[in-house]
Parts: C-alpha cells; structure tokens; sequence
C-alpha cells in the first residue's frame, strides 16, 4: 500500500481506471486541489493517452492481419496437403498440439480484428457488461450506507440499492458517488431517461475535480438506443475527449473505430 501511495502514476492509473474506492477516490481528488505537481502529472497522463488513441493505430494491424490469416489458411488448410500417417502416439499428439495453436492464433486474431473495428455503440455495451455489472467495494469492511448500496448492487437487488444509494444522495447531496451510482443502476435496469437524468445533474458538478457524468451519459445513450441516440452519444463523446474530461481515453478510442 505504501509503494503505491509512493508511486503517483499508479494511482492516476487506478484513478483513471475505476479502481479507486469511494474514500480513496475523494482524498485523492483532495490531493490534486493542493498538490500542483501531481495534478499536473494527471493532465500529462490524459493528454499523451488521448493522442496515442487518436493515431492511426489499426490500419497496420488490419494489414498485418490479413496477411496472416492468409499465411495460416495456405499452409495448414491448402487443399491437396498430403495426409500424415501417426505412426506412434508422440506424433499424434504434436500434430494435434501444432493444430490447436493454429486455431487458437486464427481466433485470437479474429477477435483482435473485430474489436478494432467494433462500433462506438458495440463498445459501450462492451463496457457496461464488463465495468458497471459490478461496483467495487472498500476491503476495510465498512458498513456505511454507501457500501450496503453497493453490495446490495452486486448481488442483484437493484431496487434496494437504488433505494439506499438514492437516500444518501438525498441526505448528502455533496456525495457525487451515490448519484453516480443511482444513475448506474437505473442504466442496468434499463431506465435509461432516469439514468440521463442522474448523468445530466452529476455532469454539473462543478467541484468535481475528474467529472463522469457525459461519458456515462453517452454510454446510457447508447444503451437506450433510440432515434438519434448514437449520434448524440458520439458528440458527446468528442466533447469528453475535446474537455479531457474523465473517459476520455475510452471515448477516444471508442471514436477511432
């Protein structure tokens, strides 16, 4: 724990990432107000992310690509390839060793291919089934009435943490996590304009130092998925990565596809 309260970039990392619990997240966000030197190593950070995502990244490995799964197919799948007898055991077993790495690199490279080429939309719901199905909890066994939402949240029953999460926002309307979480579970039980709603009021918050309210307010878009949805989220979008507002190295990426 001390290395990494040591080491600045591992927590703007974590920052960055979610990875950050609650009170973490705050004190951290305390500690930018006062400490130039690391709020300046954060704007870095989100700068130099945001111009490696905007480079032309995937035409060399799209390529790359093709030509491999051109190599693959005529050596191990060309038509006329003599038949190989197995004389023995060990023979068999290499072969088959030697054909299920083929098949392995044709389907690892498939899915490289497609998620490089994945929609702004696919890979918002990529996101949300893998980063907002699950909020991560404080392992010091708090049982404040944040984190009784959140595990209330993880096992599934989403009325009773959206209950818990929406009173402590009411009782402490300077708390932007359980807003934010309100909106996320009104997002995973498909009300989406509750969600918009939570987002839009989270977006205002002015004294947030790294603010997620548009980029899950682009997610939700995506997700409800109505008449002129996905081009509003993709402007929204542009508009996190033009204000390096928090997402926007996933919304710059997201774009680039």
């Amino acid at each position: 724990m001390n290395d990494k309260m040591n080491n600045p970039a591992e927590r703007i990392e974590d920052y960055l990432s979610g990875q950050m619990s609650p009170e973490e997240k705050l004190a951290f966000e305390a500690e930018l107000k006062s400490n130039e030197d690391l709020s300046e190593l954060l704007r870095v950070y989100n700068k130099i992310e945001t111009d490696m995502v905007n480079a032309e990244k995937y035409r060399s490995q799209e390529e790359s690509l093709k030509e491999t799964l051109q190599t693959l197919g005529e050596k191990y799948f060309k038509k006329g390839t003599p038949v190989v007898r197995m004389n023995n055991r060990r023979q068999w077993f290499r072969v088959a060793m030697a054909a299920a790495a083929v098949l392995l690199s044709v389907v690892a490279l498939y899915f490289i291919f497609s998620y490089n080429h994945s929609s702004p939309a696919q890979l918002a719901d990529q996101y949300v089934k893998k980063e907002l199905s699950h909020l991560s909890l404080t392992m010091d066994g708090a049982k404040d009435s944040l984190q009784q939402g959140m595990a209330a949240f993880n096992d599934g029953d989403y009325e009773r943490a959206l209950q818990i999460f929406e009173e402590v926002y009411r009782v402490h309307p300077e708390n932007s996590d359980a807003l934010r979480f309100a909106g996320v579970t009104y997002m995973v039980t498909k009300n989406y304009d509750m969600a918009v709603a939570c987002f839009d009021e989270l977006s205002v918050k002015k004294e947030l130092f790294s603010n997620p309210g548009l980029f899950l307010k682009a997610i939700t878009l995506f997700q409800r998925d109505q008449p002129g949805d996905n081009e509003k989220a993709e402007q929204l979008l542009k508009q996190v990565v033009d204000q390096k507002l928090e997402g926007s190295r996933l919304a710059a990426e997201w774009l680039a596809n």
